[in-house]
């Protein structure tokens, strides 16, 4: 009886049912095609994992192993273990065309034990191919050395003492380094070539690989076991083919986590348009309750009914979300395949409409539920009462917008990968719906204040508005966040290129050299007095590893499966690798003392028995340190011992030579070391004039272009950002249908008073001027607070979560304000349409 009851009812109510459908399905559709394409990219990563890493395990490290370790490693192989060796490091490519940095893959014979290269005459480079980069003195290269420079094969190119020639470009790569190469285009040669060539010197940045293929039947992560047990230093890293697919898609999940967030949003907006309609649909129905209850249904029975309808209301939203997720997915794929490995096909497989199921049924109940639970304040006796029930009477209840709030913030924690992230994103979208809440409760009120106006319908307007807080508050959160979100990407971007902006800033490099050796030191700084350029910071390099915590063994730490956040992941690289220690006698321009004391003077082996550490904040919430914490570092074979005695904050975006940690000066200053340098602000002849002086006289120097990285990053951002504002975009689109909805709501339920008012004579114009009117006074101002509240999310993003530098701008907010509220005045307008030009004289002749 139940059903056929819930099924009559939305049968005879169907316009309700599809508003609440559509409204439902619009806001599911972000999430389910963010769903559909994080479940193509998962699947695709664990389909090519062993491409990715070329191997079944590989044995990763940023220095050589020892003999020790290597005997370690090779007594823990399995038995008909093959193994490829490849090292991985940056450096400076000449040729008569110029110079550009490149990542270097010095590669063997064996190697790729999976996956391929293709080339662009057509070679494609496996497992058993021959390889004429092994054969002779040539290398294969990436094809924007061709676009920056020109090289093509046959082409001469210098790396360090090496000259080789271009045997080929590189048209399609499917395994992935163990570094990232968005800094530099690779270029592979022969691994036996490495020591003529004097490019790993000590101190040079490389990282080094042994890639393993085992035999049939190997328990890899019993193995992995195995080989962290015979290799325990932190430093010592053992990639299997579902960590380096992780590593792989690090930055597009990234994105994804930021991108559910606004989806999140666009949800949340379809969900107070449906439970505003939800709202209106039971207050009509209440009557029909009472009667049923007064023929003996139980309050708990009636309640099942409308659960049942929301139910089924939730089952029928699938439909329409699935159509919509189908004309978002190609679009969203589109803007999003710069930044996947290989191609991706998404569609919405049966996880994504799994997950569509169930936020569509169980969402739907927990949007009616703050109304479902009215039901249970109805009596009989309201049916022989000359009083009309409202659904808005009874005791208020809180509880049951709990399960609403507790929805959302799982959501947002499960999107963003990170209980941190999902906490703060829920705690600033409450504060910014109350804050809107607030402003709009204020604003209808103030409305019924405005009198004086000459025309009748701008003071009906007004008074009709305060009248109407709940409908008009929905509206006004709705547009407020769509407002918002379309505004905050575009002060982000701004202040983003502001901070970036390197022409006429001398404070911000345009170079940025590395591995410069201890004797190079002097013939560096001869090139750049020769060049009358002077280096704005000259920082030394110390490679150490950390060996106790407070007396404990520094341990490395094991990803878990399953579910991590993304401080978890962080948290396990930063561990897992050795350290950069630098000293210096005072802090430098980009760095800020957040607490404690600052550096004594030089390090007195009489007076102390520590040295005394600088460690940047971010890096000491990572790996749990704090002030007065006692770090014991490995120095090539040299224990340095010392204490914590401050927390500094440093802006990275400086491009200034900075390090997680700082050593008390005195310390390490005869250690082993290499120079790290920055350059200052020159023309593209100049800086382009010292890159290949330096590339001549000192192979081994890396150079970086900071002008041309700066570049790729804000081309990046900019990529980044239409993935972003298609989503920001979809939730504006979502405020627009529940404005549609509650303006068509609010028109149906006073179509009598309109109808009235063309009797009185009142002209249609007039009656349509008295709607517009008040949706234009009410979108202009959500708008305008929506805008202000952006500049405010922005610059509070910018100041804490990317140290940066806000610009303000005052371009888009305005122009934004004028657009929603144009689209608003249409919609509204689109939405009265037919009440406007309803005869007065059909509604009399209705039956009531």
């Amino acid at each position: 009886m139940l059903w056929r009851l819930a099924i009559r009812e939305l049968w005879r109510s169907w316009r309700f049912g599809l508003f609440f459908i559509f409204n439902l399905s619009l806001g599911l559709t972000g999430f389910v095609s963010l769903e559909a394409f994080n479940t193509a990219l998962e699947t695709q990563i664990e389909a090519n994992a062993k491409n990715i890493l070329s191997a079944d395990m590989a044995v990763a490290a940023r220095r050589e192993l020892t003999e020790e370790e290597v005997q370690n490693l090779k007594a823990s192989l399995p038995s008909g273990t093959q193994e490829s060796k490849m090292y991985e490091f940056f450096a400076m490519l000449s040729s008569e065309k110029g110079s550009r940095l490149v990542l270097v893959k010095a590669v063997d014979g064996s190697y790729p034990f999976y996956g391929e290269l293709e080339l662009n005459s057509g070679t494609v480079i496996r497992n058993d191919s021959e390889k004429e980069i092994l054969s002779s003195r040539t290398a294969w290269i990436y094809p924007e050395l061709n676009s920056q420079l020109g090289l093509g094969p046959g082409d001469e190119i210098k790396l360090g003492k090496l000259q080789l020639k271009v045997a080929d470009l590189v048209k399609k790569d499917a395994t992935q380094t163990f570094r990232a190469a968005t800094l530099a285009p690779r270029v592979f040669i022969n691994r036996e070539l490495l020591g003529e060539s004097g490019l790993i010197q000590y101190g040079s940045t490389f990282s080094m690989a042994y890639l393993l293929k085992f035999p049939a039947g190997i328990q890899e992560d019993v193995l992995r076991e195995k080989l962290y047990q015979a290799l325990p230093d932190p430093q010592i890293n053992i990639e299997t083919p579902s960590s380096a697919g992780e590593d792989s898609g690090r930055q597009l999940r990234y994105l994804s986590d930021y991108l559910g967030l606004v989806a999140i949003v666009a949800l949340f907006m379809s969900a107070l348009g449906a439970a505003y309609i939800y709202r209106l649909f039971l207050s009509t129905r209440m009557k029909e309750i009472a009667i049923l209850r007064s023929l003996g249904l139980q309050s708990g029975e009636a309640v099942s009914v409308y659960i049942i309808q929301a139910s089924l209301l939730g089952l029928l939203a699938t439909i329409p979300t699935l159509f919509f997720s189908h004309m978002v997915l190609p679009l969203l794929s589109k803007i999003l395949s710069n930044f996947t490995p290989f191609d991706l096909e998404p569609h919405v497989n049966l996880e994504a409409f799994l997950v569509a199921l169930f936020m569509a049924v169980f969402g739907s109940f927990v949007v009616s539920l703050p109304f479902l639970v009215k039901i249970f304040d109805l009596k009989a006796a309201k049916l022989f009462s000359e009083e009309k029930f409202s659904v808005g009477e009874g005791p208020r209840r809180f509880w049951p917008f709990l399960p609403s709030v507790i929805l959302f913030y799982f959501l947002a924690v499960y999107q963003s990968h990170s209980w941190r992230i999902g906490s703060l994103f829920t705690g600033s979208m409450v504060a910014v719906i109350l804050a809107l809440i607030l402003v709009g409760f204020l604003t209808v009120k103030a409305a019924g204040w405005l009198k004086g106006f000459q025309r009748w319908f701008l003071k009906f307007s007004f008074l009709s508005l305060s009248r109407r807080a709940g409908a008009s508050l929905a509206i006004f959160v709705a547009l407020g966040l769509g407002a918002l979100l379309i505004n905050i990407l575009p002060q982000l971007k701004s202040s983003l290129q502001a901070e970036f902006q390197i022409e006429g800033r001398s404070k911000i490099p345009s170079l940025f050299m590395f591995d410069i050796q201890d004797e190079q030191l002097p013939g560096v700084e001869k090139v750049l007095e020769k060049n009358q350029v002077q280096a704005l910071g000259l920082s030394p390099l110390v490679r150490a590893r950390i060996l106790k915590v407070n007396g404990q063994d520094y341990e490395r730490k094991i990803e878990s499966q399953g579910f991590k956040t993304r401080e978890e992941e962080r948290e396990a690289r930063f561990r897992n690798r050795g350290v950069n220690l630098s000293y210096r006698h005072d802090l430098s321009g980009s760095e800020t003392l957040l607490d404690g004391r600052p550096f004594s003077g030089n390090f007195d082996p009489d007076k102390q028995t520590r040295a005394e550490l600088s460690v940047e904040v971010r890096f000491a919430e990572r790996m749990g340190f704090h002030i007065g914490d006692v770090l014991v570092f490995d120095v090539q074979g040299v224990e340095v011992e010392g204490e914590i005695i401050n927390l500094r904050k440093v802006k990275w975006t400086s491009f200034q030579p900075n390090f997680f940690i700082l050593v008390q000066n005195g310390v390490l200053n005869d250690a082993p070391k290499t120079f790290i340098a920055a350059i200052p602000f020159l023309n593209e002849e100049k800086r382009a004039r010292i890159q290949n002086e330096i590339a001549q006289e000192f192979s081994n120097v890396s150079v970086i272009d900071v002008v041309r990285t700066v570049d790729e990053v804000l081309k990046t951002a900019e990529k980044m950002s239409w993935s972003l504002e298609l989503m920001a975009g979809l939730a504006l689109l979502t405020g627009y249908i529940v404005l549609f909805s509650i303006v068509r709501s609010q028109i149906k339920l006073r179509r009598w008073e309109l109808n009235m008012l063309k009797i009185l004579g009142a002209s249609g114009g007039e009656v349509a001027s008295f709607i517009l009117t008040e949706f234009a006074f009410l979108s202009f101002i959500a708008a305008f607070v929506g805008a202000l509240l952006s500049i405010v999310v922005s610059f509070s993003l910018n100041a804490f979560i990317f140290d940066g530098d806000f610009k303000l701008t005052w371009a888009q907010p305005l122009v934004s304000v004028l657009v929603i509220t144009g689209l608003s005045l249409l919609i509204s307008f689109l939405a009265s349409l037919d009440i406007v030009k309803e005869s007065a004289l059909s509604i009399l002749r209705e039956e009531k």
